[in-house]
C-alpha cells in the first residue's frame, strides 16, 4: 500500500515533536539523577527538612517529579506491557495531564507534546497513530483559534481600547502627510511621542494597550 506524503509529513512533524521533548527532559540535570536512581530521587526528606517538604511548593515540586517519572517509565516500558496495562497508564497519564493543563502546571505547548508521547507509546498501528495525533493536532489548533477569537472579542468591548485605535488611526494618518516635524524629530520619533500622548490620555499611563493575548 503506497504511503499518502501527507501521513509521511504528519509522522515526522509527531516524531520531531516527540524526540525534542524527550531530548529536553534528557537534559535537565534532576530528570537524569531521577532516571539514574528513581527511588531516591521521590525519598521525602527526613528530620529538620521534613518540615521544608510539606510546604505546598515542596509538595508541588514532589508531585511534579513524581508525574515526570511515571510519565518517562510509561514511555520506556510500553512496548513490554501487555494491551490493557499499556492503555490504562496511557489513559491515566492523559487524565493527569488534563487535571494538570487545567491547573495550569502545563502550557498547552507541553501538554500537546506529551499527548503525542502517550499517543505514540501507547497506539501501535501506525495509520491509527497518525490519525489520532491529527485529532489532537487539530483540538489544540482550534482550542487557540477560539481563545484568540474570545480575547478579540473582548477587546472590541473595550471602549478604551476602540478609543485609542481610533485615534491612532488620525494620528498615523495626519503624520504621514507632514513633511516636517517639531523640534527636528524624524518622522519615527515624532509617531512615537504621539501615540505616547494618546495611550496617556486614554489609559492614564504610558503602557501600550494589550494587543495580544
Amino acid at each position: 500500500m503506497k504511503i499518502k506524503p501527507v501521513h509521511v509529513g504528519l509522522a515526522i512533524a509527531v516524531t520531531l515533536t516527540f524526540t525534542l521533548w524527550v531530548s529536553g527532559q534528557h537534559r535537565e540535570a534532576v530528570t537524569a539523577r531521577a532516571l539514574a536512581e528513581p527511588s531516591t530521587s521521590m525519598t521525602a526528606p527526613a528530620g529538620p527538612n521534613a518540615a521544608l517538604a510539606s510546604t505546598p511548593e515542596a509538595r508541588a515540586y514532589l508531585s511534579r517529579q513524581a508525574f515526570e517519572q511515571e510519565t518517562r517509565s510509561f514511555l520506556r516500558d510500553a512496548p513490554n506491557l501487555s494491551d490493557g496495562t499499556r492503555n490504562a497508564r496511557a489513559l491515566a497519564l492523559s487524565r493527569e495531564i488534563g487535571r494538570r493543563e487545567q491547573t495550569l502546571e502545563l502550557s498547552a505547548g507541553e501538554a500537546v507534546m506529551l499527548r503525542i508521547g502517550l499517543i505514540q507509546a501507547a497506539v501501535k498501528d501506525d495509520s491509527e497513530r497518525m490519525r489520532q495525533a491529527q485529532m489532537l493536532i487539530k483540538r489544540y489548533r482550534e482550542l487557540g483559534e477560539a481563545r484568540q477569537r474570545a480575547f478579540l472579542a473582548q477587546q472590541r468591548r473595550d471602549a478604551q481600547f476602540q478609543d485609542y485605535k481610533a485615534r491612532e488611526a488620525r494620528i498615523v494618518s495626519e503624520i504621514l502627510t507632514m513633511e516636517y516635524y517639531p523640534g527636528g524629530m524624524s518622522r519615527d520619533d515624532y509617531l512615537r511621542q504621539r501615540l505616547q500622548e494618546a495611550r496617556v490620555a486614554i489609559y492614564g499611563t504610558q503602557s501600550a494597550p494589550p494587543l495580544t493575548p
